[in-house]
């Protein structure tokens, strides 16, 4: 059995004024937003490694990809670069499957599971 890549998900961002501290550094609490805003609803558990300052009018591109599915776990791994790629900050998001009529947590089925990887070229 071929093993798929995740699919990667990209988005760039402007930091603006009302997203930095008293530092001029992005504040803290606005680094989980952005990542969230960035990757999805239903988040269970969060994350973040930060690394270097995120200052102000920096261009900043955040990917995310799941890392792995644990019953109704999905493992995201979000990562925050600057315009020359350095790395500013990790995160792990946690998302759960919930099921739509009991609102309870089921474990991710396999047709959901498969739109977070790319098509298998060799088939």
């Amino acid at each position: 059995m071929a093993v798929s890549r995740p699919i990667v998900f990209t988005t760039t961002h402007r930091v603006r004024f009302s997203e930095l501290d008293p530092y001029n550094h992005v504040s803290t609490g606005r680094f989980a937003t952005l990542y969230v805003d960035h990757r999805m609803e239903g988040l269970a558990r969060f994350e973040i490694d930060f690394i270097r300052p995120v200052l102000a009018d920096h261009e900043i591109t955040i990917t995310s990809s799941v890392r792995e599915f644990r019953g109704p776990d999905a493992m995201i791994e979000c990562s925050m670069t600057d315009a020359s790629g350095k790395v500013l900050s990790k995160a792990l998001m946690v998302a759960a499957c919930v099921d739509r009529q009991t609102s309870r947590s089921i474990d991710w089925p396999a047709d959901a599971i498969a739109r977070f990887y790319e098509a298998d070229a060799s088939r």
